[in-house]
């Protein structure tokens, strides 16, 4: 049995969630899919109240995906979220980062992976993705926003990991393997633990896209 209550937002991928572990390691979880599926996100919360048949009072931590990924939707995570706090703005939540349990899902699915580098792409341009990469357990790069000239330098001996690589893989003959692995809510769960603590108030999103004449800049010198 768990000591306090959980509650998770996540709105930087595609599939956009909210999950609750309670007290007595129950999981309830929401799935919101659709481009304006975050404005449900609130109705989903109060819905998986519910099914818990617990109150917002009752839960004692949050945690909140900060990207990186969709702006849009990840603010409306961090609004929600501060909404549901707002008479407890010292409130401490924790922060983290979707890619992280992309990449733990992955080993859940693939056990013989743990010494392979594993690289995580979103999409944050038609041109350029969040690349994040992994080895033995570790981050050893990124989140960073990298541009298709980069990609076979910097994704180099990588398994690609993630339905959005497909995008990339596809569109610029990457070479690299291309693994689909379920996302598993244990290590999303592990993943938000072991996030940054930050007072509810000051929660922001990652923001990784540099102003267009700095990309030209580097365009031009690459």
């Amino acid at each position: 049995m768990k000591e306090e209550n959980l509650l998770i937002l996540s709105t930087s991928l595609s599939e956009m969630f909210v999950l609750l572990r309670t007290k007595n390691d129950e999981i309830y979880k929401k799935i919101l899919l659709g481009k304006k599926s975050g404005n449900y996100l609130a109705s989903a919360i109060q819905e998986i109240l519910i099914d818990s048949s617990l109150e917002i009072n009752d839960i004692e931590m949050f945690a909140v995906d900060i990207g990186p990924g969709s702006f849009t939707g990840i603010r409306v995570a961090i609004s929600t979220l501060q909404g549901l706090l707002v008479i407890k703005p010292e409130k401490e939540v924790y922060t983290f980062y979707s890619s992280d349990f992309l990449y733990l899902s992955a080993l859940k699915n693939y056990k013989n992976l743990v010494g392979e580098k594993l690289a995580v792409l979103k999409r944050a341009r038609e041109n350029a993705a969040y690349v994040s990469i992994y080895k033995n357990l570790k981050r050893i790069f990124g989140p960073e926003m990298v541009f298709y000239i980069h990609f076979h330098r910097i994704l180099k001996d990588c398994i690609l990991i993630n339905e959005e690589a497909s995008y990339f893989k596809e569109k610029y003959k990457l070479e690299n393997r291309l693994l689909n692995a379920e996302i598993d809510d244990e290590s999303i769960i592990e993943v938000a633990l072991r996030g940054e603590k930050v007072k509810v108030e000051e929660v922001i999103p990652l923001y990784l896209q540099k102003p267009i004449a700095v990309e030209n800049y580097e365009k031009n010198h690459t």
